[in-house]
């Protein structure tokens, strides 16, 4: 009776210590999730990268938006986003949740070269 006790109570701590263990490996993961890195270039040279981005409706999107090179910005209007300036080397984070489907074009919204029209790239949102 007593080893079946000592048994019981092993497998249960092994249950309970496996949960927490996981649920803590998730959180940590969560919190160490950078999002997709969204790079901006001079369109002469590269322009937004990756110049199409992917996600899902209903599902957080996560971008770190950064400058290699001059102070650029960052525009999606259909979500009513705008960073205002990202200067070169420093980087800013946003997230939001689209919620509806479609393709969404976003800009460069700071003037940062004479093809400062080129600046821009696309959202696709799928289902």
């Amino acid at each position: 009776m007593r080893t079946e006790l000592i048994a019981a109570g092993l497998l249960l701590f092994a249950i309970v210590g496996t949960i927490l263990g996981m649920w803590h490996l998730e959180s940590s993961y969560r919190k160490h999730d950078r999002g997709v890195l969204l790079t901006a270039e001079v369109p002469t040279e590269r322009g937004w990268q990756p110049r199409i981005l992917h996600a899902r409706i209903g599902q957080a999107l996560r971008l770190r938006l950064t400058s290699k090179d001059v102070t650029h910005g960052f525009l999606l209007p259909e979500f009513g986003i705008n960073t205002g300036p990202i200067s070169p080397g420093e980087f800013t984070t946003i997230e939001f949740v689209p919620d509806r489907t479609g393709t969404f074009t976003f800009y460069c919204n700071v003037l940062c070269s004479p093809r400062h029209g080129s600046m821009n790239g696309r959202l696709v949102v799928d289902e």
